[in-house]
């Protein structure tokens, strides 16, 4: 299991603080749990594509697939260094 802190990115330019827990890392592709108070947020947020800036420096593309009050559950896969620079 990965775990973390990190910066969720929102469509809208607002951000939130996170914890995460992904439970499967195979290849590029991770899928677990970010951690926060989602309540605070508008849902139309979750229904597109977001990223994730760990704060081991990588950059995970999310896409919500469950949700709840305190946790998103989140399929993804990891952004290229170059592509993450670019951005």
């Amino acid at each position: 299991m990965i775990t973390g802190n990190g910066y969720l990115n929102l469509r809208d330019g607002r951000g939130a603080d996170v914890s995460y827990q992904f439970a499967s890392e195979y290849d590029d592709q991770r899928s677990g749990y970010l951690i926060f108070e989602t309540e605070d947020f508008d849902d139309g947020l979750f229904g597109h594509g977001m990223t994730l800036d760990c704060d081991d420096g990588t950059t995970v593309l999310v896409v919500v697939v469950n949700r709840s009050d305190r946790h998103l559950a989140v399929a993804g896969r990891l952004v290229p260094v170059e592509e993450a620079l670019a951005a």
